[in-house]
């Protein structure tokens, strides 16, 4: 799977996922999150790869699940329970996807993937937001708490790929 099939297949994915919950038919979106991850599965069974969704699962149960919980954003479905959704979390399923792939680049620099966890973790839930999927509270508090939270994410992701590869973190941005 080339990188750049990677990064659209990721991109397919995310669209049908948001475009999907902002319409009620979240599963539908879900679905596509899923076939994309396991289209990607059958053609790299690398431990590294399952070990890398397994993180990002954890990792988004516990940001998502944090902003539910303190009211920073508002997903339509959450139900009775105060936890991130189905939806979401298929997200981070298909964005583990990209972390050894159309991504390694950024997760081979640790203070790179912390940057961009600050930076695109906020904007992919205002993109989000903008196509009706969830709501944010008030923004100017809830995009730097995203960026919070995303940030120890994308360093963590970051150490679980250079870790499984032997890579030395060098900690610098790319050039």
């Amino acid at each position: 799977m080339s990188n750049l099939f990677n990064f659209l297949a990721y991109q397919v994915a995310w669209f049908a996922v948001i475009l999907g919950a902002a319409h009620d038919y979240a599963w539908a979106g879900a679905v596509v999150a899923l076939v994309v991850a396991a289209v990607h599965l059958s053609r790299r069974p690398a431990p590294l790869e399952f070990k890398l969704i397994g993180a990002a699962v954890i990792l988004g149960l516990i940001v998502d699940t944090t902003l539910v919980v303190t009211g920073q954003v508002h997903f339509d479905d959450n139900g009775i329970l105060p936890v991130a959704p189905y939806w979401m979390l298929s997200l981070w399923i298909v964005f583990a996807t990209t972390l050894n792939h159309s991504l390694r680049w950024l997760m081979n620099r640790p203070v790179a993937a912390a940057l961009a966890g600050a930076v695109g973790g906020p904007l992919a839930y205002l993109a989000g937001t903008k196509l009706g999927a969830l709501t944010i509270a008030t923004p100017a508090i809830t995009l730097p708490f995203i960026a919070l939270l995303w940030t120890p994410a994308m360093i963590a992701l970051s150490m679980i790929v250079l870790r499984a590869a032997r890579l030395p973190a060098t900690g610098r941005l790319p050039a």
